[in-house]
C-alpha cells in the first residue's frame, strides 16, 4: 500500500527476523543500493531487519507487496525494472546488481 508521496507503508506490526527460523545468518547491506532495498523492503514486509542474502518469498513476501516494492524500486533510481525479476532475483543481494545495471547502463 502506497501514501501520498507514494511510499510503500507497514500495514501491521513489525515482524522480528528471528521469527522466522528458516532464514540463514543475517548478513547486512555492504552498499547504497543494498542499504536502500532493504529499507523498501523492511517497510513493505514489516520486518524489522532483512539480510541481503534472505529470500523475498521466506520473507512472506507476495505478488501485491512485490507491486509497491517494485514501483518504489523504479522510483527511488529513476529505472524500469519488471516485476519479473524477483524470480531470477529473489534477494537484495541478487535484485542490488541488477539495480546497478540498469542504473548504469542509463547513464552511460
Amino acid at each position: 500500500m502506497g501514501n501520498e508521496a507514494g511510499r510503500v507503508q507497514d500495514s501491521g506490526p513489525i515482524v522480528l527476523r528471528r521469527q522466522l527460523p528458516l532464514l540463514g545468518p543475517y548478513v547486512a547491506p555492504r552498499t547504497a543500493t543494498e542499504r536502500k532495498l532493504a529499507e523498501i523492503w523492511r517497510n513493505a514486509l514489516g520486518m524489522d531487519q532483512i539480510g541481503i542474502a534472505d529470500g523475498y518469498e521466506d520473507l512472506g513476501g507476495d505478488s501485491l507487496r512485490a507491486a509497491g516494492i517494485f514501483a518504489e524500486i523504479e522510483q527511488t533510481f529513476a529505472i524500469e525494472i519488471p516485476m519479473a525479476t524477483l524470480v531470477d532475483a529473489p534477494t537484495i543481494e541478487q535484485l542490488a546488481q541488477r539495480v546497478d545495471a540498469l542504473v548504469s547502463s542509463r547513464v552511460s
